[in-house]
């Protein structure tokens, strides 16, 4: 039965941060799901000693080491003579790899490269795991009591091999958890307000973390019968973290936010400067969203605030495109020219440059307007230009969240009294 194991991505390109490695987090939460825990995920280079080691020292500590990347045609795909390695098994031409690699390219009436019959290799104790979607076939052997496999790079050819490999080994049952989200509110003091919950000597302790604007307190218990016990504590968490708190689970912010809307028989439309429509792309991510989302205004030019929304443009030149007046009236516009009920308009400095003592880069006005009143707040975001406007987005739907709901209260990162 295996319940552990450690993961490993391959690639200089990783090393050297010129791409991300998205690979550990999907292997970690395919695998939590069978109920396997990731003792440690690492990266390596294309180099094929440091590869074989790591295999090694992973199969001593878990029952399956899970290698993604390094299965390509050229020479610096190294991946599968580091298996041969690790196992201390020669590589040798797998026929089925082979016929299967040959069809692929007489299918789509291309000559097939000589260097792609290095897909074709693998360590002698290994099989090769088809491969539909691509050229590089999966490899899985075993180095001493552990279970290797090792996965294409390429997302859309890893991961259907990953479910397929995961659905035949024979897994520990997965370990129930619940995962509480809430917006506006740090993780110090959300930690604070769950300490007791928190100490590591308990027996299902919880763990918090915290990711653009967004923290997530997660409880895992040991089997099904700890799930009324994960209820009550999840029940207990959000209490806690109330008003701040807005799902469970994979529920996105704009999700609870179009729930809320449609309960509250509201509509909305969005108005964005340093945003540059990323509140709306988050709405459209949510099915069905067009029943409360009327649509929006990407207006970074201060012309476009002028002509589309209808800001004056001498508050402009008076207060700056970043000012409480400027955003109000781009939220009121945006309501008025929608026919939405609500708008909610952002105007900020996301950075890096572009600030100034007044105004230092971070600085963001977010507001929300109805046909009564308008509500505007500054926030002051640190982080570089990405996290800054992750941060603004999710200030700005939990504002309308609040709206809808009735809720008063402060935000994280909010400045009070700015004006």
């Amino acid at each position: 039965m295996i319940d552990t194991a450690v993961t490993i991505s391959v690639g200089d390109e990783l090393l050297a941060g010129e791409t991300l490695d998205t690979h550990g987090r999907h292997l970690a939460e395919a695998l939590a799901a069978r109920g396997c825990r990731v003792l440690e995920h690492r990266v390596a280079g294309d180099d094929v000693e440091a590869i074989a080691a790591t295999i090694r020292d992973g199969a001593a500590r878990a029952g399956l080491v899970v290698v993604t990347g390094g299965l390509g045609p050229t020479l610096d795909d190294v991946s599968r003579d580091a298996v041969a390695d690790a196992m201390k098994s020669p590589l040798v031409e797998d026929a089925d790899a082979r016929r299967d690699l040959e069809a692929w390219y007489a299918g789509r009436r291309r000559p097939m490269p000589v260097g792609n019959l290095r897909q074709t290799l693998r360590p002698e104790a290994a099989t090769c795991l088809a491969n539909p979607n691509g050229t590089a076939p999966g490899l899985r052997g075993r180095v001493g009591d552990a279970e290797v496999v090792v996965l294409p790079g390429p997302p859309r050819e890893m991961h259907p091999m990953l479910q397929r490999v995961l659905e035949s080994l024979e897994m520990a049952m997965p370990r129930p958890a619940i995962v509480v989200r809430a917006s506006g509110i740090g993780e110090s003091d959300g930690a604070s307000l769950i300490e007791s919950l928190m100490e590591r000597d308990n027996e299902l302790p919880v763990a918090t973390t915290v990711s653009q604007g967004i923290l997530s307190a997660r409880i895992r218990g040991r089997d099904e019968r700890d799930r009324p016990r994960l209820e009550a504590m999840a029940s207990t968490i959000e209490a806690a973290w109330r008003p701040f708190t807005f799902g469970r689970g994979d529920v996105t912010l704009a999700e609870t936010v179009g729930v809320e809307l449609m309960r509250a028989d509201l509509t909305l439309a969005t108005a964005e400067s340093c945003t540059g429509g990323m509140i709306g792309a988050a709405i459209t991510d949510v099915a069905g969203s067009s029943a409360w989302y009327r649509g929006g205004w990407v207006t970074y030019e201060n012309r476009r605030k002028v002509e589309d929304l209808g800001v004056d443009p001498l508050v402009i030149e008076r207060d700056g495109a970043v000012s409480k007046s400027v955003v109000t009236a781009m939220a009121a516009g945006a309501a008025q020219r929608s026919g939405a009920d609500l708008g909610i308009a952002t105007s900020g400095i996301a950075g890096p440059d572009g600030g100034s003592a007044e105004k230092p880069v971070g600085t963001v006005w977010i507001a929300i307007a109805d046909a009564d009143a308008v509500e505007a707040r500054c926030f002051r975001f640190p982080g570089d230009r990405s996290v800054v406007r992750a941060r603004a987005v999710a200030m700005a739907l939990q504002m309308v969240r609040f709206r809808a709901t009735g809720v008063e209260a402060s935000l994280l990162w909010e400045r009070a009294g700015a004006s």
